[in-house]
């Protein structure tokens, strides 16, 4: 477990019972699969075990029973006011609590992300500055752990960067076996100076360190894509999430505010290109996943030709495909999201918006 000196008394075990909650009320979301992945990483996080060793599968299984139990225990509470230097403070305060935890290097944070699911974190905070109107804060040793692995989180003016789960996430994309994703891995660490197979076969810190640099700069871009770029796509989500919660029209905008991020002239692969990380280019179909790959399939070929030709015009021209792409979604979403209601706007949604995006409609539990 994590040594915390100089910590206000009682704070560590105040924010691990608010992670506990926070984690107990996701779990359910995940598939029995990707629930264990998880969950295996979490054993390792807490341990302190790099992301390729494996333990014991007693131990785990072992601690995976403790784990569930604890959230069985949490399933049904709220998240806890925390009580610092005497002081009550309402968990959401973040503001109020790091105005004590900022002389001792330390930084709180908290926050609803994805489907509504809230996330808790204790840091030591190894530097921030500010970019374009943000503040970065690049978070150092994290004194809590959660099971939701987020690399990067933005809350208002503030993003943050955790390298804590970060490497579990990038190993797990370099060892995923499927031969589709091989050439794009195999020509990113080269760019990165490594090479794959030798990663994957004799893998240390040293080798994953300029992968794990290069692929921190690229979720910084699309971080800073969400601050600008994709901000009309923040009210689109706060209806689809308001009012069609968990379904597949709240993923598709999360998907759309991806593609914006991503494929705007600030966001992600603009970036990419403007710095010639051709690494984090390598990589970007490698990451893709639900929606964001179904809606951008044209960044694929794009990539490979690149890698034949150094072509940057080629991802040029997809980036403003996915650009246009996006921007044309969350104005036909606008127009159904504000003027419709409930399974109406879900239909119409799906019909006009979704279907002739990604070729047929996605699944629908709710109606």
């Amino acid at each position: 477990m994590v040594e915390a000196p100089n910590l206000p008394d009682g704070l560590l075990e105040q924010v691990r019972d608010n992670c506990a909650i926070a984690d107990a009320s996701v779990a359910g979301r995940f598939s029995l699969c990707g629930l264990l992945l998880r969950l295996r990483n979490l054993y390792k996080w807490e341990r302190g075990l790099p992301p390729w060793q494996e333990q014991d599968t007693s131990l785990v299984l072992e601690w995976v029973s403790e784990r569930e139990q604890l959230w069985e225990e949490a399933l049904e509470k709220e998240p806890k006011p925390l009580t610092l230097n005497g002081q009550s403070f309402d968990p959401w305060d973040t503001e109020g609590v790091n105005r004590v935890l900022a002389p001792l290097g330390l930084l709180y944070g908290a926050g609803v992300v994805g489907g509504g699911a809230p996330v808790f974190f204790l840091a030591r905070q190894e530097k921030a500055w500010r970019l374009n109107g943000l503040v970065v804060h690049q978070l150092g040793e994290e004194l809590t752990r959660d099971i939701l692995f987020l690399p990067g989180l933005r809350q208002g003016g503030d993003i943050f960067l955790r390298r804590g789960p970060f490497p579990y996430l990038v190993w797990d994309l370099l060892a995923d076996p499927r031969p589709s994703q091989t050439a794009f891995k195999r020509f990113a660490l080269q760019a990165y100076g490594r090479d794959y197979r030798e990663v994957i076969t004799k893998p240390s810190w040293e080798a994953l360190e300029p992968v794990l640099e290069g692929e921190m700069r690229a979720v910084l871009w699309h971080e800073m894509g969400e601050a600008t770029d994709a901000a009309p796509a923040q009210e689109l989500l706060a209806l689809a999430a308001g009012g069609h919660p968990g379904s597949d029209v709240e993923h598709f905008v999360r998907g759309i505010k991806d593609l914006m991020a991503d494929c705007g002239p600030q966001g992600r692969l603009a970036q990419i290109t403007a710095h010639q990380s051709r690494g984090a280019l390598g990589l970007y179909p490698v990451w893709q996943s639900g929606f964001l790959k179904l809606l951008f399939p044209e960044i694929v070929p794009a990539v490979q030709q690149f890698m034949s030709h150094g072509d940057w015009e080629a991802v040029e021209q997809a980036r403003l495909a996915g650009w246009q792409k996006a921007q044309q979604a969350a104005n036909e979403l606008n127009e159904i999201l504000t003027g419709y209601q409930d399974a109406e706007a879900r239909t119409l949604v799906r019909r006009v918006v979704m279907e002739p995006l990604v070729g047929v409609a996605a699944p629908r539990a709710e109606d």
